[in-house]
C-alpha cells in the first residue's frame, strides 16, 4: 500500500494529488496533524498543527515548522536546497523541508522553512476531539 511505500521505502505523492478528501492539501480545519506509522501502532505523535499548515501552491500539504522533538532532519547528499523529514519515533519519511523560498515574507511566518509533507502519511485529528481523519488518494506514487 502506499503507506508503506512513502512511509518505509521514501516514495511521494504526486503534486496536487492529495485535494480534500483525497488528502490534506487543501484541508484547513483547526486540530493536529499525527504520524500514520505511530497511530496504525497505537501511538499518537503529533507532528504539526493547524496553525504550522499554510498554502504554498507547491502541490502538498505546507507546513512553516513543526511539532518540537518529534520530527527530524537528514540532509540529501543530492540537494542542496532540501532535507529529509522523518518521525522521531519510528523514522517513517513525512516528506522534504526547503528552505531560502522566501515564502514566509508572503505569509508571516517566523521561519523561511516549508515542510512538505506527503498526505499518506498523515492522520489528523479535529481540536474538537471527535473521530480521526484520514487521506484516502490511492494513485501512484514514486
Amino acid at each position: 500500500p502506499n503507506e508503506y511505500q512513502i512511509l518505509r521505502k521514501k516514495a511521494s505523492e504526486p503534486r496536487h494529488s492529495t485535494k480534500w478528501p483525497k488528502g490534506f492539501e487543501d484541508f484547513y480545519q483547526p486540530g493536529v496533524y499525527f504520524c500514520g506509522s505511530c497511530f496504525a501502532a497505537g501511538a499518537e505523535t503529533p507532528l504539526y498543527t493547524s496553525t504550522m499548515k499554510f498554502e504554498s501552491s507547491h502541490g502538498s500539504p505546507s507546513f512553516w515548522t513543526n511539532v518540537k522533538g518529534n520530527v527530524y532532519e537528514k540532509r540529501e547528499k543530492n540537494h542542496r536546497c532540501r532535507s529529509e523529514v522523518l518521525c522521531t519515533r519510528c523514522n517513517g519519511h513525512l516528506g522534504h523541508v526547503f528552505r531560502g523560498e522566501g515564502l514566509f515574507l508572503a505569509h508571516g511566518h517566523p521561519t523561511d522553512e516549508r515542510h512538505s509533507v506527503n498526505s499518506t502519511c498523515l492522520v489528523f485529528v479535529p481540536a474538537e476531539g471527535r473521530g480521526v481523519v484520514k487521506p484516502t488518494y490511492k494513485g501512484l506514487v514514486f
